[in-house]
């Protein structure tokens, strides 16, 4: 059978990371001046038609071909990754796209941040403080995951130290928590379904660790109000810079982590 077509008013619903693709290019970091280079729109366009190919391999073929032409993995990943990514949900929401494409294309775009990552991971700058480190958590459950996949690489190439959990449930948490001291956890959400989950996912990290803060971002903030008050969270916000920042605060250790120049998402 083939894919449903989803209704424009239904689409906010439907099991796809439609809002995350949209989004994702919101939460990228700023390139300031000579830092890097912009994105060549030959190449945003290789990559739209390599996620869209029929037979998987093409994207890794083509990043590795950027990084022969001297693009780094951190810039195909902040850049060039977000930039696809809001294509394929523009696409989606004006139906040249269907369901089927527009979930292959996010799959494979999270395959190619995670594998990018992980070559990346030796010769990482670390700061004194990343023993410590931030939690970064997806609910179980929860299927917007390309986002979180995102922001776990960007603190990683700054030194910071990331446990990311794409599937995180109040064991998985308490176990983490029992082992190991963070500066933060950070859980990002999509949709009001998932609040059940996210306050015991809450007061499991204050039971376990009352001075580790908890942030709450993603784009349930988009449509659920008083989510510090519902959840029992210390912050809401889909600011990076702020969250890390209220992570410092609530640790006493505002000179520890360095500011990261991000866009204030929604303001």
């Amino acid at each position: 059978m083939p894919p449903r077509q989803p209704q424009r008013d239904d689409r906010a619903n439907e099991p796809v990371n439609w809002v995350v693709l949209q989004a994702l290019s919101s939460i990228a970091p700023m390139l300031r001046a000579g830092e890097r280079r912009s994105p060549l729109e030959s190449y945003l366009n290789s990559m739209m038609e390599a996620v869209l190919a029929p037979l998987p391999g093409a994207l890794g073929d083509l990043a590795q071909q950027m990084q022969k032409a001297r693009i780094g993995r951190a810039q195909i990943i902040e850049s060039y990754v977000p930039v696809v990514a809001q294509r394929l949900g523009e696409a989606w929401i004006a139906d040249r796209l269907d369901f089927g494409a527009v979930t292959i294309g996010a799959a494979r775009l999270q395959s190619l941040v995670r594998r990018l990552d992980r070559e990346g991971a030796l010769g990482r700058d670390v700061h004194a403080y990343a023993a410590r480190g931030l939690l970064l958590g997806v609910p179980e459950g929860e299927q917007h995951t390309l986002g979180a996949t995102v922001l776990a690489n960007q603190l990683r190439s700054r030194g910071i130290s990331v446990h990311l959990d794409l599937e995180l449930s109040v064991s998985s948490l308490s176990h983490r928590l029992a082992r190991q001291q963070f500066i933060g956890v950070f859980l990002s959400v999509s949709g009001e379904q998932h609040l059940e989950s996210l306050r015991s996912l809450v007061a499991c990290t204050h039971y376990e660790s009352r001075s580790t803060p908890v942030i709450v971002g993603g784009s349930i903030l988009e449509h659920t109000n008083d989510i510090e008050t519902r959840t029992g969270a210390d912050f809401a916000t889909c600011d990076l810079d702020r969250a890390i920042r209220n992570c410092d605060i609530a640790t006493g250790d505002e000179a520890a982590l360095p500011h990261i120049e991000l866009p204030k998402v929604g303001e």
